[in-house]
């Protein structure tokens, strides 16, 4: 009877020694899954702040192309008045009225790059909104 009870004593036991084995090894491998999670969320973080930043400079740039372009444009009207005024006037009248047309064409193609330089700004800011 002794034998048998120590018998089963040392059977309980092992069994329990063995199964607090594994659970440590299960917890160790959920552990170091967990670090590993962690290393590869703190990466991410790190190009995410980064890309921001590249966001951010991107829309400083963009601003400071559409303030120069709008700095060409602030003359146009005076200019086109008296272009359009010399192309009845003058003698090469036709030289004139190609050089008026020629002008439309430059601003409008910079109108037009205003524009696009301005919904890029928009874009950027509307992604940096989200991004914070």
């Amino acid at each position: 009877m002794k034998i048998k009870i120590l018998l089963c004593s040392m059977l309980i036991l092992s069994s329990l020694t063995y199964g607090a084995e594994v659970k440590d090894s299960v917890a160790q491998e959920v552990m170091s899954e967990v670090k590993n999670i962690e290393a590869e969320y703190q990466a991410l973080m790190q190009k995410e702040a980064e890309r921001k930043e590249e966001f951010k400079q991107e829309k400083e740039i963009l601003e400071k192309e559409v303030q120069e372009l709008k700095e060409r444009q602030l003359g146009r009207e005076e200019l086109y008045a008296k272009l359009k005024e010399d192309s009845k006037v003058r003698w090469h009248r036709d030289e004139y009225k190609k050089l008026v047309k020629r002008f439309n064409e430059y601003y409008n193609k910079l109108e037009q790059k205003i524009a696009d330089k301005e919904q890029q700004i928009a874009e950027l800011t509307k992604l940096l909104e989200v991004l914070n």
